[in-house]
């Protein structure tokens, strides 16, 4: 089909291979042997896409999200109940979990009611909070998903501790 208008297998090949991650949307961020892949999250579906993708992994990671409720984020956040978390808790893979952001204590409970102990569960609703918490787990991958404004908040945290450059 490509051949049909003038594009050549190498063409293809080379088109499939570029996999550069951008602004939240699987964006890996290095803090020493930790790898930080921030995620996007702003609806179920979106929600439940990355929970499955996650729990194809084979070595255990920590678990963070970040949840805002701005305008850009929308101001509901009851589609966090329609994403499977217990799926994940059940599945033993995120042997560590925090939960951050202006909505902090909903996505706590959230996590709570999906098998995660109050004991077990680190809470930062200070974003100041979250890179030396991540320095600290014991996992080397950890997935943090976060809202928009989150992301927009985390980025710029990750640029003023030298981790990414500014901007998108």
């Amino acid at each position: 089909m490509g051949a049909e208008f003038g594009i050549t297998p190498e063409q293809i090949a080379k088109a499939f291979s570029y996999d550069e991650k951008v602004f939240g949307r699987q964006e890996q961020i290095k803090i020493g042997t930790k790898n930080v892949t921030l995620i996007l999250v702003k609806n179920p579906v979106g929600l439940n896409e990355v929970l499955s993708m996650i729990q194809r992994q084979k070595q255990p990671f920590a678990f963070a999200m970040l949840l805002n409720a701005n305008y850009a984020d929308g101001t509901d956040t009851s589609w966090i109940w329609d994403g499977n978390l217990e799926q994940l808790v059940q599945s033993g893979l995120a042997t560590s979990y925090m939960v951050g952001g202006e909505r902090y204590k909903d996505i706590a409970f959230r996590m709570q009611v999906a098998g995660v102990p109050q004991s077990d569960l680190a809470t930062k609703p200070n974003l100041d909070d979250v890179i030396p918490y991540l320095k600290g787990v014991q996992e080397d991958q950890i997935y943090l998903l976060a809202t928009y404004t989150a992301v927009l908040q985390m980025r710029q945290k990750f640029s003023q501790a030298g981790f990414i450059k500014a901007g998108f």
